[in-house]
């Protein structure tokens, strides 16, 4: 290898490490607590450390819609299960409702960011950048969206492996299946936790109903740990006590 190829491998190895450094920030790992006071790590999610007891938990007590509706808590839990649920009833795929069952299972360490916050944060971020003349709108356009999107995604492929699962994106059916399922699911619990008036604009429109059984009222939290931690057994053989 001639000195200039040399050059400019390192000049792409140093590239490489600034945008590394500058994507973790100051730190290589973001601790976050797991129930028994020891740290999860963020930044770089092992199979190891995923404990699905512990997801159907703390799912069980993240509200949908930040809870900002009058009755008690819909849970992220409830919603798994009852997605999971009308994805099998319309398809008989055990494995893809398996996949909705999980498809926010990123959650328990990391949180539910809401669509609304995701956008909001967004908007703010464009507006510092003009401010701060960052003339780079392909890149601003949908930074944060892109960000927490990989934040879910490395935590997401974490708990596939624990799954015994592939990527799901080696699967773009299942994706686009997933993905519809989510967005109906939100329809229908709009209006049934918000009633006729729930805003339109904040709601995909076109969808057809899920095939759900039962109306859409707040379980509770030990139901919800519970169906889910069943629904993960029936759907994808992961037979796991409650916490």
């Amino acid at each position: 290898m001639n000195q200039a190829l040399r050059d400019t491998k390192r000049l792409e190895q140093q590239t490489a490490r600034r945008a590394g450094d500058a994507l973790r920030g100051t730190s290589s790992v973001v601790p976050a607590f797991r129930p028994d006071g020891s740290a999860f790590d963020l930044v770089n999610p092992k199979a190891a450390d995923i404990d699905f007891a512990d997801m159907a938990n703390a799912l069980s007590k993240i509200a949908r819609f930040n809870g900002i509706y009058r009755c008690g808590a819909y849970s992220v839990a409830q919603h798994s299960v009852m997605g999971a649920d009308a994805i099998f009833r319309e398809t008989g795929d055990s494995v893809l409702a398996g996949y909705f069952v999980l498809h926010d299972g990123h959650e328990y360490p990391f949180g539910d960011v809401t669509r609304p916050a995701v956008d909001l944060i967004q908007h703010w971020v464009a507006k510092l950048a003009a401010a701060a003349n960052l003339d780079r709108p392909e890149f601003i356009d949908k930074l944060v969206h892109r960000a927490i999107g990989e934040v879910k995604r490395c935590i997401d492929l974490a708990i596939y492996e624990a799954a015994q699962l592939p990527d799901i994106t080696r699967m773009p059916l299942y994706v686009r299946q997933v993905k519809d399922m989510d967005d109906r699911m939100l329809v229908a619990e709009a209006l049934a936790l918000f009633g006729p008036n729930a805003d339109a604009r904040c709601i995909p429109k076109g969808l057809k109903p899920p095939r759900i059984t039962g109306a859409i009222e707040p379980w509770g939290a030990m139901k919800a740990e519970i169906a889910f931690l069943d629904r993960l057994e029936r759907y994808l053989g992961i037979v796991v006590r409650a916490a």
